[in-house]
C-alpha cells in the first residue's frame, strides 16, 4: 500500500487534468504515479474522463500509453444514477457531471482512496468525507 502525506493509500482516481499531466513521462505527477504503482496502489480513471482528453490526434498516444497502467471504470446505469444524485445532494452548481462521475468512482473503491485533480474545490464539494483530494496544482 502506498502513502500520501504519511497516510496509507489503496486507490487513486485521476480526473482529466491529472490524466493529461501524467501522460508526460517527465512530469512530477507521472513520477508519483509510478511510485504508487510500485507500492501496490490501484490507479483508476472513469471512462467518461476519456471524453475530455482524447481527440483522435497523434498526441493521444501518450494518454493511451498511460492508460495501460490504469484501470478504466465503466459508467453504467447505476453509476450514472448515483453520480446524478450526488450532484443533487451536494447542490453543486454548474456543469459538474464529469466531476460527479469521478467522485462516484472514488466512492466505490477500496479505502483509503484519493482523487488526483487540478479542480480541488469542485471535487472536494462532491467526494465523500473520507476521500482525500490531492491537488496537482498545489
Amino acid at each position: 500500500m502506498g502513502k500520501v502525506r504519511g497516510l496509507p493509500l489503496s486507490s487513486v482516481v485521476l480526473d482529466a487534468t491529472a490524466l493529461t499531466v501524467a501522460s508526460d513521462d517527465r512530469s512530477e505527477v507521472r513520477r508519483v504515479l509510478r511510485r504508487w504503482e510500485e507500492d501496490g496502489v490501484d490507479l483508476f480513471v472513469a471512462a467518461a474522463t476519456l471524453t475530455e482528453v482524447l481527440r483522435g490526434h497523434p498526441r493521444d498516444a501518450l494518454i493511451h500509453r498511460l492508460l495501460q497502467s490504469l484501470k478504466v471504470r465503466v459508467i453504467d446505469e447505476d453509476l450514472g444514477r448515483t453520480a446524478g444524485e450526488r450532484i443533487g445532494r451536494t447542490k453543486v452548481r454548474g456543469n459538474a457531471t464529469l466531476d460527479a462521475l469521478v467522485a462516484e468512482v472514488a466512492s466505490q473503491l477500496p479505502r483509503p482512496v484519493a482523487v488526483l485533480t487540478a479542480d480541488y474545490d469542485d471535487i472536494t464539494a462532491l467526494v465523500d468525507p473520507d476521500v482525500m483530494v490531492l491537488d496537482i496544482a498545489a
